[in-house]
């Protein structure tokens, strides 16, 4: 039986023991609740349960890494060399926080070349949660801070025989990035009244002294409902994979669960799959990019090198059934893909469209974005583009 741990981090300098708060579920149910450990407490508390029983998995909520471009800045090649710079440098960075470090007294919010990893931006609106900068390192929703204090830990994990997702192949002892708004969903955590409510909702088994234990503060709660939900979805947890994208293997990615990460779809609902349709079971392996309501694969029928798809995980037949929030989402995904297209294959141009309804030519009744990479040469004349879609009419400046 796997035990879930989850551990609602702190990257205080004084004041942690009470602030780190570690939760373990197992079935689906909070066993146990607790604070009183430093960070190194907890990680060597996490390294003692893992030699006595490996069938453990632990979400830590902190930024496992740094946007890619600081990483190569930094002349990082792999996320164990950059944790080796954190571990080096870290402190220095707290103390000056000087560019591109900001949150402190007089160090505003400077313009960097990204603020986010991708799987910031990725969680961006789920769930009320709003991407957070590993470069903020004081002020309001800090992550910095802890995330700067945390990444050297994993390397003590690492050595003690730990798997770290998605940098390594999963296998058991194991260690998540989590963000445990997208696991609470929306609740107003600092008031004591909206806990307790939300713990009588979601979790009405629990009782007792667990129960006034995980509404006592917004850090037990977080890590009482981490654990839980992480328990929740051990068969999904157990199918994760190692990464294959370059940018995720140094990045990170945060875990949350896949119904959560599709999000609501037409009218608030869960989006549902269609039986049969290609579009709606896509192998993990396939997928170059995701976004919350879409992601992203090559064309199995590629007209150019690079030609890509861009899908709305729920199933309709076109993109303008969706939500706006799933058609804007999707949009954005569009313009990523573009931008990682030019990057990797150096196109002339592109064409960029979608087919819709089988008179236009769509062949899967599954909304999808074409993203075709051109080049110079590829056709004989290239005037006209989208408009030969109709042969007979693109040449308009033949009239």
């Amino acid at each position: 039986m796997t035990r879930f741990i989850a551990v609602d981090w702190s990257g205080a300098m004084a004041g942690a023991r009470s602030a780190i708060w570690l939760a373990e579920a197992r079935d689906g149910h909070l066993v146990r609740l607790e604070s009183g450990r430093d960070r190194s407490g907890v990680v060597g508390h996490l390294v003692d349960a893992a030699a006595s029983d490996p069938d453990l998995v632990v979400g830590l909520d902190f930024a496992f890494s740094f946007p890619l471009w600081f990483t190569e800045l930094v002349g990082a090649k792999s996320v164990e060399e950059l944790w080796s710079v954190v571990a080096d440098k870290g402190e220095r960075w707290l103390g000056s926080c000087e560019d591109p470090f900001w949150g402190r007294p007089g160090r505003r919010r400077p313009e960097l070349p990204e603020h986010f990893r991708r799987t910031d931006r990725e969680a961006s609106g789920p769930e009320g949660a709003n991407p957070k900068s590993v470069f903020q390192i004081g002020g309001a929703g800090s992550v910095g801070t802890g995330s700067i204090r945390g990444m050297p830990h994993l390397t003590a994990l690492r050595r003690a025989g730990f798997s770290i997702w998605p940098f390594h192949a999963p296998a058991l002892p194991l260690v998540i990035e989590i963000y445990p708004r997208l696991l609470t969903g929306p609740v107003v955590k600092s008031r004591d009244a909206e806990r307790s409510a939300y713990l009588a909702r979601c979790l009405p088994r629990l009782g007792g002294a667990l129960a006034r234990e995980a509404a006592s503060s917004h850090d037990a709660f977080d890590a009482a409902v981490s654990a839980v939900v992480m328990s929740r979805h051990a068969d999904e947890i157990a199918a994760l994979a190692k990464s294959r994208d370059p940018t995720e293997r140094i990045e990170g990615r945060i875990w949350w669960p896949r119904g959560r990460r599709e999000g609501a779809g037409v009218a608030g609902r869960w989006p549902g799959k269609e039986p049969g349709c290609p579009f709606c079971e896509i192998p993990r392996e396939s997928v170059v990019a995701e976004s919350r309501h879409a992601l992203a694969i090559r064309d199995r029928y590629p007209v150019s090198r690079g030609h890509t798809l861009v899908i709305p995980k729920a199933h309709t037949g076109t993109l303008f059934e969706q939500g706006l929030e799933v058609q804007a989402d999707t949009w954005r995904l569009v313009a990523r893909v573009r931008g990682e297209l030019q990057a990797a294959f150096g196109p002339d141009g592109l064409n960029i469209g979608l087919n819709e309804g089988r008179a236009a030519g769509q062949t899967v009744e599954h909304a999808h974005v074409h993203l075709i990479p051109r080049f110079d040469g590829d056709v004989a004349d290239p005037r006209g583009g989208i408009r030969w879609v109709v042969p007979g009419q693109a040449a308009y400046w033949d009239e």
